[in-house]
């Protein structure tokens, strides 16, 4: 068939031929990305926890820690005002006992727990009445009890000298020194490694605190083999990494349409912290996007297991770093590229 057209258009004009081509590729171009917009959409009404955040545990978790950080956050204030956040704390008390009737008892629990906690005794320093929150707050405790038992949840004291205590390193050598790694030794990476990083990497911002960051571990050669072969970034070294990271976004922990696009930003944060704490233990890595059309991203989920709700970030080949290497030196912008007043 291929041939059949080339014969034809050689038989036309060469203006006419290129634009003939020209108008077929960008029809064609249209049309697919129509096809993955309209892909993007049905599957975020679909994951997401867009419409009606109780038809999934997870979606009811994002809820309930969405809630109970607007509770943090005006706790976190320099001067709170007393007696805030009133229907925030409703909706924490109506979804919090219908998670309990459900799902039964966990950590989201008890953290709300702590932070209802917390704002009790900061409005009893003040003098306001919460006639109407101590009996309910009472009974969502007895629900849970026996449940998990947090210390996190609500707010705690820090000083200055504490943060700036311990961020002293010399973070500019840190970041010059990362680079892209094409490199790798054999010496194999290890899971404890992996652990401590996807451990930092927990502490990335995410909104309204819902981590929705996740990471799969390919391993083994035949799982990194497979999950390699539908990325198109990797040819000439990603069978020498020890280990292919999958970073992904978790869908069902955003709640809105406002949100559609908030596991790009949460999953970004959060695989630029991993990526760091990887260079901290002294490893290679190499980001490998995943710019890829709904086919590929499905066929990935498929021959990995990746849950259909989880928004793939990126890969992230992962190695020890040979004895001496060579890396691309990748000039960046001028700052007047990348910062401007208002």
């Amino acid at each position: 068939m291929k041939s059949l057209l080339k014969k034809l258009l050689a038989l036309l004009p060469t203006a006419f031929a290129v634009g003939l081509v020209g108008a077929w590729r960008t029809l064609r171009e249209r049309f697919a990305l129509w096809r993955a917009y309209r892909h993007d959409h049905r599957w975020y009404a679909r994951v997401s926890g867009t419409f009606g955040p109780r038809r999934r545990r997870a979606s009811l978790e994002a809820a309930l820690i969405k809630a109970y950080h607007r509770i943090e956050k005006g706790l976190a204030l320099a001067q709170p005002r007393p007696g805030f956040g009133r229907d925030a704390i409703d909706t924490l008390l109506d979804d919090g006992a219908y998670y309990l009737r459900h799902h039964g008892q966990g950590l989201t629990i008890a953290r709300l727990i702590n932070v209802l906690d917390e704002y009790v005794a900061f409005n009893e320093r003040h003098g306001v009445d919460l006639g109407w929150l101590q009996p309910r707050l009472q009974a969502l405790k007895a629900a849970a009890a026996g449940g998990p038992v947090s210390a996190e949840g609500g707010t705690r004291e820090l000083t200055r000298q504490d943060i700036v205590d311990a961020a002293a390193i010399d973070f500019t050598r840190f970041v010059e020194h990362r680079f892209s790694i094409r490199q790798f030794s054999d010496e194999p990476v290890t899971d404890a490694q992996i652990e401590q990083a996807v451990r930092l990497a927990k502490r990335s911002p995410s909104v309204c605190n819902r981590e929705s960051g996740h990471v799969f571990v390919a391993s083994d050669a035949a799982t990194m083999a497979r999950v390699l072969a539908l990325q198109n970034g990797n040819r000439g070294f990603g069978e020498q990494a020890g280990r292919v990271l999958v970073i992904t976004s978790r869908v069902d922990t955003f709640l809105t349409v406002g949100e559609r696009y908030q596991c790009w930003i949460d999953g970004g944060l959060f695989a630029m912290t991993l990526i760091y704490a990887l260079h901290a233990q002294g490893l290679g890595t190499c980001c490998l996007n995943w710019s890829v059309e709904p086919a590929t991203d499905l066929a990935l989920k498929r021959v990995s297991g990746i849950p259909d709700g989880h928004a793939v970030i990126m890969m992230l080949a992962v190695g020890h770093l040979p004895e001496a290497l060579r890396v691309a030196q990748s000039p960046r912008r001028p700052l007047s590229d990348v910062m401007n007043p208002l």
